[in-house]
């Protein structure tokens, strides 16, 4: 069971997820200085706390985002570098797609999922999310630029320029108290199951 699994690997360490594919809109450089400032700012979260970045490749002949890719990479060698400490990587980066399950599975372990694109359509990836949440649901921290913001109120609402404003609503999620959690979820999830507008 990779969900079990994941829970063995991770054990108290509290998770942010971010999940999409290689691409200047989806402000992948901007959540990882957000996330640099979440360690900088709250030295308590160092050892406590992983970003797991699921980056699903473009085409091989799409050669506009090798730059980008190496500047994520460079990003997450330099966090990583600044960070981490015995047996603790605060970014762990997957540059490749996961099967449906396995992504679920992601969902259901996160306490954090970032959904921070600079500009989108409506992103189905934030309604998965809220569907794949169990007792003790995990906290969506969206953009406003996301089409998925004007429906899910219930979510934290970020501008993901804002690197600032971003972490601290990572923190909020983080310390946020599990009634309030669920009072969030639930209200999520009537807008995905369609209950309200």
């Amino acid at each position: 069971n990779l969900l079990e699994e994941l829970s063995c690997r991770y054990g108290e360490r509290r998770l942010i997820i971010g999940i999409e594919r290689l691409d200047y809109t989806k402000g992948i450089l901007e959540k990882l200085q957000a996330y640099e400032l979440l360690l900088d700012e709250n030295p308590e979260l160092r050892g406590k706390v992983t970003l797991v970045s699921i980056c699903v490749p473009a085409a091989r002949e799409m050669t506009i985002y090798n730059e980008l890719q190496t500047q994520i990479e460079q990003t997450i060698g330099h966090i990583n570098g600044r960070f981490a400490d015995v047996g603790w990587t605060p970014v762990q980066f997957y540059f490749r797609g996961f099967p449906f399950d396995e992504v679920v599975a992601w969902y259901a372990m996160a306490d954090v999922m970032w959904i921070t694109p600079l500009r989108d359509g409506l992103n189905l990836v934030a309604k998965e999310f809220v569907a794949s949440q169990g007792n003790d649901p995990g906290v969506l921290v969206l953009s406003k630029f996301c089409g998925a913001a004007d429906t899910m109120g219930d979510a934290l609402i970020v501008n993901p320029y804002d690197v600032d404003g971003t972490a601290e609503a990572t923190y909020t999620a983080l310390r946020m108290p599990k009634s309030e959690r669920h009072s969030r979820w639930a209200g999520l999830m009537r807008v995905v199951a369609g209950r309200t507008a």
